[in-house]
């Protein structure tokens, strides 16, 4: 009522009116922090690209990205983290990434607007189109998830969750080799090629290839081998202490036919980042797959492979 009459009055007297306080934006899932796997993947190309970002949301309506990006039309070798698997049981070699992603921030940043309408958030990114998601609770109160449904700038496919934890939470490498990590269901959409020929592998609710992780020496990866491959997880550089994770992993009948202890041919990299619950709680990663070819010229984009994926308990 107060606000009413002082408006009356300043409308009569010639002012401008005193505004009535700004409505705040309902945050999804009354989540404000989220971790994105986003992508462009398409059969019919071969410029696709995958993004993973951190979106921070404010009550005002406000959502800012901070993210990396990779894609087929910018060709790049695999980066070194600069962490040494060893005493794990595999052999013993720097964990390779993503290209970049064992920089010590997020290179590129986005800003923009949000609404959530029923279950359904829309964000809109300044100068960068629109996304859309299905926001659903898988621990009410605590974790709010993000499935993917369209988007105006060519995103096909994503995964998300969100909390309030701060950014500064996250499990720990000691925290990761206690975890059972049979409890993590492996969902994916990736890009790939058959006698050159493109196509989605995709897959959802079994676990990942390797569950058995064992710490190495260091404190900064884990590793674990199957009858054929050598599996590294480690930090994304050696003195990063945030969410971010990557897997890198590789078939050692290549690295010997190169002649070579530690594989430096076309390895899978698998940068990722923790979902954590508004508790400090650890319930696995949302990541892209990011593994462009660097050791065979002649196939070209034919021997990426590029996608998301997501290793979470939902």
């Amino acid at each position: 009522m107060r606000v009413v009459l002082v408006s009356l009055v300043a409308a009569l007297a010639g002012l401008p009116a005193v505004p009535a306080a700004a409505a705040q934006a309902a945050a999804p899932g009354g989540m404000y922090r989220f971790v994105v796997a986003i992508g462009g993947l398409k059969t019919s190309s071969n410029e696709n690209w995958v993004r993973l970002a951190t979106y921070s949301l404010t009550a005002d309506g406000t959502a800012y990205d901070s993210h990396f990006h990779w894609s087929q039309r910018v060709r790049v070798s695999r980066s070194g983290t600069g962490v040494t698997g060893a005493g794990c049981g595999v052999r013993a070699c720097e964990v390779q990434t993503a290209n970049g992603f064992q920089a010590s921030a997020f290179p590129k940043k986005l800003s923009g607007t949000y609404t959530v309408t029923g279950s359904v958030l829309r964000i809109t990114w300044t100068g960068n189109g629109w996304e859309e998601w299905t926001v659903s609770e898988p621990i009410a109160g605590q974790l709010a998830k993000l499935t993917f449904r369209g988007s105006s700038f060519g995103a096909t496919h994503g995964y998300g969750y969100g909390s309030n934890a701060a950014w500064s939470e996250r499990a720990s490498i000691a925290e990761l080799a206690a975890f059972d990590h049979t409890r993590l269901k492996h969902d994916y959409h990736l890009w790939k090629t058959d006698a050159g020929t493109p196509y989605l592998d995709e897959g959802a609710g079994s676990p990942f290839w390797l569950t058995g992780w064992r710490p190495c020496s260091g404190g900064r990866c884990l590793g674990g081998a199957t009858a054929a491959t050598d599996y590294y997880l480690s930090t994304a550089n050696a003195t990063s202490n945030d969410r971010r994770n990557t897997i890198w992993h590789w078939r050692r009948e290549l690295a010997d036919a190169r002649g070579e202890h530690c594989y430096t041919g076309n390895s899978h990299v698998k940068p990722m980042l923790q979902i954590i619950d508004s508790s400090g709680g650890f319930h696995g990663w949302v990541a892209v797959e990011a593994s462009l070819n660097q050791s065979s010229p002649a196939q070209g984009t034919s021997a990426d492979d590029i996608g998301v994926f997501e290793l979470s308990e939902f």
